[in-house]
């Protein structure tokens, strides 16, 4: 049997006339189901009409006087114009640089921040309470686990909620995420600083100069790695292994008795902590090569990461 249904509204309204209100008629008689659909159909139809009715009708002139407030030109003391960037693109670079940097900070997470800072203040608390000779390793273990996940949480491809905006603006996506990332590793470089310096007056002896490049040297490599893990693949990636290469350098400094650590892989993470320029010269083409194939990638079809 072939229920009428999507003729049920017409058919209450009484819109419903001639041979199909008949045929419509014929099985409402042998059709519970369609004829309490009918009837709520009818009840709605009449619930409607009767509020209609209660409705005052507009005035006659209502409509010529929308037509005429319509085509009536207002004057220039009525009008707001829409505020534009009235300059040339190119003009003030410096400037335009500037407040591109600038405002990459409301970006970044707050977690972000505060991580780094934990992991630097807590490396500085440590190194004034080790032995002077331990403070250069221990900072050069502290600051640039920092500034890789600093910069694997801010530059990341998961974490850039207003990507759809930034990509309609005339900023390349290039010089976003080269802003975002200069502006994390100069916050983590200048605490990095502030706590050598503060380090340095606490314990005299030391020199500012060996602790600066004690973790300074590391940190480029590391930091690296973990952009263009966190920017071609995930944020997760770029955490997850400059956190596996602090553990593995963790467990091969300072150990006379065997780490359980492979050859290889200590080949591996000790010239990230003593970079030479061939570490160094690798750092900046992975850094290059990543600015390069950014906007080339797919957007990121991962909704959650560890900053959110």
């Amino acid at each position: 049997m072939t229920h009428p249904t999507h003729q049920l509204p017409a058919y209450a309204a009484g819109h419903l006339t001639g041979d199909d209100a008949a045929a419509v008629t014929a099985h409402l008689a042998g059709c519970p189901a369609c004829a309490t659909q009918a009837r709520a159909w009818h009840a709605t139809a009449t619930a409607v009409h009767d509020t209609t009715k209660r409705v005052a009708p507009p005035s006659p002139g209502i409509l010529t006087a929308i037509r005429r407030r319509l085509a009536t030109t207002p004057g220039p003391a009525a009008t707001r114009p829409v505020p534009t960037y009235r300059r040339e693109i190119g003009t003030r670079p410096l400037h335009r640089a500037l407040g591109i940097l600038t405002r990459q900070r409301t970006l970044i997470r707050w977690p972000v921040w505060t991580l780094a800072a934990a992991l630097i203040a807590g490396g500085a608390i440590l190194a004034a309470l080790a032995p002077t000779r331990h403070a250069a390793q221990i900072l050069a273990m502290t600051v640039p686990l920092a500034a890789a996940l600093a910069v694997a949480g801010a530059c990341g491809t998961d974490n850039d909620p207003p990507a759809e905006l930034a990509a309609a603006l005339p900023t390349p996506p290039r010089v976003v995420l080269l802003a975002r990332l200069t502006l994390v590793l100069t916050a983590t470089v200048t605490a990095g600083l502030l706590a050598t310096l503060a380090l340095t007056a606490l314990t005299p002896g030391g020199g500012a100069a060996g602790l600066v490049t004690a973790w300074f040297g590391p940190l480029v490599p590391l930091s690296a790695t973990s952009f263009a893990l966190s920017v071609l693949y995930r944020p997760s990636a770029g955490v997850t292994t400059a956190l596996a290469l602090w553990l593995a350098r963790a467990l091969s400094t300072g150990q006379t008795a065997p780490t359980g650590l492979s050859p290889a892989v200590l080949r591996l993470v000790d010239p990230l902590w003593t970079p030479g320029p061939a570490v160094l010269t690798a750092a900046a083409a992975v850094v290059a090569t990543t600015f390069l194939l950014s906007p080339r990638l797919p957007r990121s079809r991962h909704a959650r990461h560890i900053w959110r």
